[in-house]
């Protein structure tokens, strides 16, 4: 009896695992970097891990997550192909358990001491994103984990997207969710793989109920890339900040105490010449970059015409062949991360396009580069056109057909967004010498008038690449000669840019509405920003004075014409931004001591001030008016034709609100004068030189403007006259009202609204209620802080210009969010507007 008892087994003991051969028996094996085993019956996914060599360095795999399918709404942002940020990825077993680790690059020591670099890594968390038990286990320790619940898990965050964007809360539903097998790839050098994912939520939000046909279960792809590590035959090339190269920063704390603890290398592809000896040679491995078959013709030739750009730069930079675009080869899926691809991606609005890239995280050498080229841009690009030229020469291929512009247009985009997966940031500063130095702007249509009257469209976008864009390809990607060490001929390539006047300025110093560079704009044209608008406002002139039905297609609603009519209504607004920079403005540039580049200097007192005149003259009644025949077409909408963000806001519907256009073109100039950081650099320009404008100076034009008193205007400027003051007196108390604006500010606005009061108050009753309401609003501001409540509203925004929301300089509360919210911590995406 004793004897039994023993030969009976512990319970306590754990079972043996069975052999891998065991566990997958009846299941298809598909081998490749990993191997993995598809249990279509069960509707699992196995994975098998190698023998676990070293458990504290486990096996280290880049990781990429993104979304093979999409929801179709630009202001959400989940779009098809939409792929995240690249991250090193190690799995670690410790006995049974394989934790999938992300270890923190932030910070590293970059020494061949192993004391150095366990005391750093040691020192700063690491992130456990995933962890799984080992289901099988064969003699030679390789492993078996069950990883379908790693594929069947919100990894992109689409349920943390859809409540940041408004749209309910959400979450995901496993039961009504599937690892998509047929779409689980098995190459040798990376795996993958992909699930079909719903979640299930309220769908109380307007973009799920626009675009979803159930709001309340979305159902996306979700698709995850496992690619091998490179090997170490790759050199990290330092960044530079007067070159526009991309590269995440991190310390390293095994520095020299003579170095910064700061690092940073640049985002670019591994390209290696044949014969390095020569200094243009073929590369042993060309970049290839693939369209998506998607894209229908025209666009399609366009697109690959402003790729096959690059291949200029390539050559300059040394490598004969270096750069190709061709069709992306049947049967190839657009995620898979051994081809770069253009992604044709549709959705229910335009919006961004992005060029983004699947990195080795630990050197920057980028592994696959990635396009999203939004399909509804271009036609937005035509609308635009039809608003300026009419339809009339539409499918002429003349210069100004809207067709042809708009393709023209497309292959910029093209150009740009391939230009990202190279490694290039934006240059806002491009359009200002050189003609167009960079594809890497954003381009506006340089159309301008002609001799006699008339306008031309024959310069409207750059073919091929500017002056930067070589010059940053050099940097990135062309070798030292024999004998020449790599610091000193990136050196040299930096001296050589400086020396030709080749000015890098980027995000941070074009889209604040703060701003103070007026070189450096989205959307604006010429180096003289005042001549540029002044050239902008005389297209709009004409424009408007030209318009009717022939700038909407025969058979198409009158109705519609608004749309058309918005671009061209607001055709100023970009160089209104741009210009108004130059008043208080500050010109800079990223020198390093002893680069020759200089300190900072003020514009020009003159400049100044004429910018400043003709940015008062938007504010005129005749400049913010309709042609009366304008306005007789602008139709309430047909039935079955619902509004939408193509068109003005409206207080009078169904008519237009011809006021309430005026408002927001006159709010956009005080708006941008106003800015608390424009007129605190006023204060200190004249503080330091007198001679340069102060801030009582440019508020005090501004009043003189605005508050001219009646003139013998007509009614019908009258009224416009009023719009205008009520802008200034609104934008001024808002402005005044903004926390944290330094008093010294606060009390030249503060006097300014003082200062209108007393001209009003002048006046008598006789003025009107719409002035004796302005004197009460001022004085009650004055007296209690309190806004009014016409200033808390604001004017209303103008249509999208970029295509997602308006931005720039009509928002009241401060400086918009650059990128929608889907986008936020994926640093790696890049987008044009």
């Amino acid at each position: 009896m004793v004897a039994e008892e023993a030969a009976r087994p512990d319970p306590t003991e754990p079972k043996p695992l069975p052999a891998i051969a065991e566990k997958t028996e009846g299941m298809e094996r598909r081998s490749g970097l990993l191997d993995f085993f598809v249990d279509s019956r069960g509707g699992k996914l196995w994975l098998a891990l190698p023998p676990a060599t070293d458990a504290e360095k486990g096996l280290e795999l880049i990781y990429l997550e993104g979304l093979a399918t999409g929801l179709g709404s630009n202001p959400v942002g989940l779009d098809r192909g939409q792929v995240g940020k690249s991250r090193l990825l190690r799995l670690r077993r410790f006995g049974p358990r394989v934790l999938f680790e992300i270890p923190n690059l932030k910070f590293r020591a970059l020494s061949d001491q192993e004391a150095e670099r366990r005391a750093t890594a040691e020192s700063f968390a690491t992130s456990v994103i995933w962890a799984q038990d080992l289901a099988a286990l064969d003699a030679d320790g390789t492993g078996l984990i069950d990883l379908t619940p790693f594929l069947l898990r919100d990894a992109r965050g689409v349920a943390r997207t859809l409540a940041d964007t408004g749209q309910g809360s959400y979450s995901l539903e496993t039961s009504r969710s599937a690892v998509d097998f047929e779409h689980c790839l098995a190459f040798p050098d990376n795996l993958e793989l992909q699930a079909v994912l719903t979640w299930v939520g309220d769908g109380e939000g307007e973009h799920v109920q626009s675009t979803a046909p159930v709001p309340e279960a979305i159902t996306l792809v979700q698709h995850l890339s496992l690619v091998r590590l490179p090997d170490d035959d790759y050199r990290p090339r330092a960044f530079d900040p007067r070159i526009g190269g991309f590269g995440d920063a991190f310390r390293d704390y095994a520095a020299d105490l003579d170095a910064p603890v700061e690092r940073r290398y640049v985002d670019r592809h591994r390209l290696v010449k044949e014969d390095p000896s020569k200094e243009r040679s073929p590369a042993v491995e060309p970049l290839v970059y693939y369209l998506d078959p998607g894209v229908p013709e025209p666009v399609r030739g366009a697109l690959l015409d402003g790729a096959r750009w690059w291949a200029e730069a390539f050559e300059a930079a040394g490598f004969e062949n270096g750069f190709r675009v061709e069709m992306l080869p049947p049967g190839v899926h657009p995620l898979d991360a051994r081809y770069h691809v253009i992604q044709w991606v549709h959705r229910s609005t335009r919006g961004w396009s992005y060029g983004t890239t699947l990195n080795d995280p630990r050197t920057g050498e980028v592994i696959k580069g990635h396009v999203n080229l939004g399909s509804l841009r271009v036609r937005q690009d035509r609308l635009l056109f039809e608003g300026l030229a009419g339809t009339g020469k539409t499918g002429s291929g003349e210069p100004d057909d809207p067709i042809e512009l708009s393709l023209a247009r497309i292959r910029q985009l093209s150009a740009h967004e391939v230009g990202h997966t190279l490694g290039i940031t934006h240059n806002f500063a491009a359009s200002t010498y050189d003609g167009r130095a960079s594809v890497m702007d954003y381009p506006a249509p340089l159309i301008t008038v002609g001799s006699e009257g008339e306008l031309d469209f024959s310069q409207a976008y750059g073919v091929g690449l500017g002056s930067w864009d070589i010059h940053t390809i050099r940097y990135l990607y062309s070798e030292p000669a024999p004998g020449v060490s790599e610091e000193d001929h990136l050196a040299e390539i930096v001296a050589d840019g400086l020396e030709r006047g080749l000015l890098f300025l980027t995000d941070e110093d074009a889209r604040p509405p703060g701003a103070s560079d007026p070189r450096a704009n989205l959307w604006d044209n010429f180096a003289d920003a005042t001549a540029g608008l002044e050239t902008a406002l005389a297209v709009r002139r004409i424009a408007l004075s030209r318009f009717g039905e022939h700038n909407i297609a025969p058979g198409r609603p009158l109705a519609t014409l608004e749309e058309v009519l918005a671009p061209v209504y607001f055709h100023h607004r970009y160089q209104l931004e741009a210009a108004v920079k130059t008043v208080g403005g500050l010109e800079y540039s990223y020198a390093l001591r002893g680069d020759g580049q200089g300190p900072a200097r003020w514009v020009d007192a003159g400049r100044q001030r004429r910018a400043l005149e003709v940015i008062l003259g938007i504010l005129e009644p005749e400049t913010l008016d309709l042609p009366e025949p304008v306005l007789d077409l602008l139709l309430p909408r047909p039935f079955s034709a619902p509004r939408n963000r193509e068109m003005f806001e409206s207080f009078t519907w169904p008519a237009f609100d011809a006021l309430g256009a005026a408002r927001t073109a006159a709010d956009q100039v005080v708006a941008g004068l106003v800015r608390p950081e424009r007129i605190g650099r006023l204060i200190d320009q004249h503080r330091r030189s007198p001679e340069r404008p102060g801030p009582d100076e440019v508020l005090g034009a501004l009043v003189a403007k605005a508050f001219r008193g009646d003139d013998g205007a007509s009614p019908r400027h009258h009224t416009l006259a009023l719009v205008v003051e009520r802008a200034v007196i609104d934008r001024l108390m808002v402005t005044a009202a903004m926390p944290r604006v330094p008093p010294e500010v606060r009390a030249h606005l503060e006097h300014t609204l003082e200062r209108i009061a007393e001209r009003l108050q002048a006046g008598g009753e006789a003025r009107g209620p719409e002035r004796r309401s302005m004197v009460a609003d001022v004085s009650r501001f004055l007296e209690r802080r309190e806004v009014a409540p016409s200033a808390r509203i604001g004017a209303a925004p103008p249509p999208p210009g970029s295509p997602i929301g308006s931005g720039g300089l009509h928002t009241f509360h401060g400086c918009e969010s650059m990128f929608p919210a889907a986008l936020s911590g994926a640093s790696r995406t890049r987008r044009e507007e």
